[in-house]
């Protein structure tokens, strides 16, 4: 299968519906979503694909505010470093399954860039300081 660039919002849609089905059953971070922040996924799933619509394609769709969410969650279960890390790589994981590209490439380092960001901002650090190892598939 030829895999494309992130080119439609569209693209980006499913990028965004794969990674939720990842995170939400795995066995490392899925409960954060499901028990803890109990995601309504019908509300979250379009508010998170027009955050992505603004970072590729500059739309000015997204008016929430993520490190606040976070740091409300950081509250009711620490969030660790290692959350951010497997947050990553099943992010990657989701844009590399069936897309390609510079697009893709851009999603990517936006994505390191905030798991960074809102692991350092939790964690009282700095997000030069933050490393987030992902593992080689």
């Amino acid at each position: 299968m030829s895999k494309k660039d992130v080119l439609e919002r569209a693209d980006i849609e499913d990028i965004v519906a794969r990674f939720y089905q990842a995170m939400l059953d795995d066995p490392i971070i899925g409960y954060i979503f499901t028990d803890v922040a109990k995601v309504d996924l019908a509300h979250h799933l379009p508010v998170i694909v027009n955050f992505w619509t603004d970072i590729i394609f500059k739309s000015k769709n997204y008016t929430g505010n993520p490190l606040r969410k976070h740091h409300e969650l950081h509250q009711k279960i620490p969030l660790t470093p290692g959350h951010f890390t497997r947050w990553l790589y099943l992010f990657n994981k989701a844009v590399d399954a069936s897309h390609a590209g510079e697009n893709c490439e851009a999603m990517k380092r936006r994505a390191e860039m905030v798991a960074k960001s809102i692991s350092a901002a939790v964690g009282q650090q700095k997000r030069q300081d933050m490393t987030l190892v992902l593992p080689k598939d």
